[in-house]
């Protein structure tokens, strides 16, 4: 658990009077600048739901070459940009798109034929064809689980080329909730997409999930090697722009000491402010005290913060949290009367 901030950060969180997701700019800029440069010979496409605010989204400008949206309130956001991918399960965005190049996923006839016709079509492939992803869908009679996204035949796939004419079409694949830490994953996927096309696509898009990745330069080389040059290679940052620039503060509320830990609730709640956030408590003196457990405010079963060994705060007291996701500002939210959280940019 460290106990260093960046100065605007700290200086955010000690004049804070609420609940709040704070977060440094400078980290987000650096890390798009750094991820920009790592995808030598890639199409970087910022993931908008990733985190949701016109600030973060004017960084990725700067670096990346486009957006890639799952709606039409998110091309509404991000507004024009040489390059925006459209991904929405609904089929109903991609029309009003303002971009130079407009990419639209699709795994039906009737969204290949939707699509506009300056579209490129990216077909949606299904993550779960190598086999390895945990995926969210039904349970199939082998066990596993299928995800609800894509296509998984030769026969699918070719159809969808066939319905796109004369237009460019690449093939397009997300990973699932589990990341990837290192670039083998992303190879086996991308290799395996390529294997159920009987041409060779303008591009494949591998989506995001870098987050975990420890040496990203080097995943993104050996990816790149791994893929024909004359094949585009499309990826989708989201969280990992944001590593190390997420913050929350909030304070300790009630104290209480169970029979076998202390436990501290805090006006932080995991359900409504932290979603998808593996966050880590901040502390000037960590692994010296109790094992002390620290929950949100809600009465949801789940809304446990983490359980760290420190000295257990009294009510009143400040806590920080450190690794807060840029999804958490598009998750924030009330809940059985917990207000939402300020969310500073500094």
């Amino acid at each position: 658990m460290r106990s260093d901030l960046p100065s605007p950060v700290r200086a955010a969180i000690a004049g804070a009077t609420r609940p709040s997701l704070v977060f440094d700019t400078a980290r987000i800029e650096a890390n798009a600048r750094a991820i920009a440069a790592a995808a030598d010979g890639y199409t970087t496409l910022f993931a908008a739901k990733s985190f949701p605010h016109p600030v973060v989204r004017a960084i990725c400008a700067r670096s990346f070459d486009g957006f890639d949206v799952a709606s039409t309130a998110e091309l509404e956001d991000v507004g024009a940009a040489r390059v925006i991918s459209v991904a929405d399960p609904t089929g109903r965005a991609g029309a009003a798109a303002n971009a130079v190049r407009l990419i639209v996923a699709c795994e039906t006839l009737e969204q290949v034929a939707a699509a506009p016709a300056r579209a490129e079509i990216a077909i949606r492939v299904s993550m779960s064809i190598t086999g390895r992803d945990p995926a969210v869908g039904a349970v199939e009679a082998s066990g596993h689980r299928r995800s609800r996204f894509g296509l998984d035949t030769r026969a699918q796939i070719a159809a969808l080329r066939d319905a796109a004419g004369d237009r460019p079409v690449g093939l397009h694949v997300h990973h699932g909730p589990v990341a990837a830490t290192s670039s083998e994953r992303f190879i086996a996927t991308a290799r395996a997409v390529l294997a159920l096309a009987d041409f060779e696509p303008r591009f494949v898009d591998v989506g995001g999930a870098w987050h975990a990745v420890a040496d990203l330069p080097r995943a993104l080389a050996e990816l790149r090697a791994a893929v024909p040059r004359s094949i585009e290679l499309v990826i989708e940052p989201g969280r990992v722009v944001v590593e190390g620039a997420g913050f929350a503060c909030g304070r300790v509320v009630v104290a209480r000491e169970l029979s076998d830990r202390p436990l501290r609730v805090v006006d932080l709640s995991r359900i409504c402010h932290l979603r998808w956030s593996q966050v880590e408590l901040v502390v000037e003196h960590p692994g010296v005290g109790a094992s002390t457990l620290f929950v949100g405010p809600t009465c949801f079963e789940e809304d446990v913060l983490g359980e760290w060994i420190v000295e257990p705060p009294p009510v009143g007291a400040p806590i920080v949290l450190r690794n807060v996701s840029g999804y958490a500002v598009g998750w924030n939210t009330s809940f059985g009367g917990v207000p939402v959280a300020d969310v500073l940019l500094v």
